[in-house]
This record gives structure tokens, sequence and C-alpha cells, in this order.
């Protein structure tokens, strides 16, 4: 189990970014051995840290954040730690895709992988290619919900074993988990589940 968050405004105001730190702290009963963010800033940044109290969130229009609860991968070794950031994309999600070690995985599927992070997959089996994502998400037998930087963009997207929820609010988009995490920050707001298998894109 692991947490995901997903950011974006037009204009983000101070506001917005209140909000999002106080989504983050009730996201984080969902895995407390990592946290790490990636956002714009000309270029596309990920910052991690063991210590959720070092975070300080810039303002930008766009950012995803990961809480980690580990599964794969030595935690203390943050390559191995969400956002995972290859070749210009950046993912955070929650699930298990493939629980192979990183050696059977490159031998499986023909490839050189930077961490032993089985989301690395989705970077290096579809690229930035919006139609590949889809598709590898609905063949996962596995489970998966998660949020992906490309092309200035931020994308979310789920398969039916993993929940996602959005949140429309002051201007602003936010995607959690679940439900409960915007409900515990503010039991009127009002966010929808994810539909599985459709990409989101902000």
């Amino acid at each position: 189990m692991c947490g995901i968050v997903g950011f974006y405004a037009k204009k983000p105001t101070k506001k917005n970014i209140e909000l999002l730190h106080l989504i983050i702290q009730q996201s984080k009963i969902r895995g407390l051995h990592s946290f790490g963010y990636s956002y714009y800033d000309n270029e596309l940044k990920t910052i991690k840290q063991h210590d959720i109290y070092n975070i300080n969130f810039p303002v930008s229009d766009r950012i995803i954040f990961h809480n980690r609860y580990a599964t794969s991968g030595d935690y203390l070794d943050h390559n191995n730690n969400q956002p995972i950031s290859v070749n210009d994309m950046s993912l955070v999600f929650n699930g298990v895709i493939d629980m192979r070690t990183k050696e059977e995985m490159q031998e499986s599927y023909n490839i050189q992988m930077q961490t032993e992070n089985d989301g690395e997959l989705v970077i290096q089996l579809c690229g930035n290619d919006k139609e590949k994502i889809i598709d590898y998400i609905k063949k996962i037998k596995g489970s998966f919900a998660g949020l992906i930087m490309m092309n200035n963009k931020m994308y979310a997207i789920r398969n039916k074993n993993r929940p996602a929820w959005k949140l429309e609010y002051n201007n602003a988009t936010y995607i959690a988990s679940t439900k409960d995490i915007f409900k515990r920050v503010n039991e009127f707001l009002q966010p929808e589940e994810l539909t599985p298998y459709q990409l989101y894109e902000f």
C-alpha cells in the first residue's frame, strides 16, 4: 500500500498549495518509508526525502507526490523510491506490476532498468505514448493507480484493482488514492472516483 497525490491548477494560489499540504498529510497513513514529488520548473524536477517534514513544496501548476510503503527495492536507496524519473518522464503509483527482481525483469523484457522498482516498466515499455500506456495498464494482471508527468502534462490512470479519486476545488484539481483522504481533510469535499483505464490529462 502506498499513497499518490496529484495537483493541477492553471494559476496556482497559496490556498491551493495549502490544501495540497493537507491532503498529503492525510495520505501519509498509506506509507511512511519515503516521500517524494516531481514538478515542472522549466524542466522536470524530482525531490525525495525520508522525512515528510523536510518537504517544502514549490508553487507549481503540476505536482505529483508519492508516499511509500516499500514492497520491492531497498527504500533506504532513493533510487528505488518514487517518483521514478527516467527519460524525461516521472511516475508515482500504488500497486504491484511485477514482483520479479530487477535482473529478472530486465531479462524478461530485454531492457536496462535504472531502478529496482517495477513501476519503471511503465516508462521503459510505453515511453510517452499515451495509447501504449492505456494498453499496458489494461494488460497488467496486478494492480495499478498512478500519475505520470511527461511533455509538460500530468496524467492519471488506474486499473480496476486500485483506487484513485479526483477533486475539483477552488479552480484546481487534486487526485488522491482514496475518498477517505479527502474526507479527513474536510468532510464536505465531494471527490469522484477515476474511471478505470481512462487516461486523464491535466
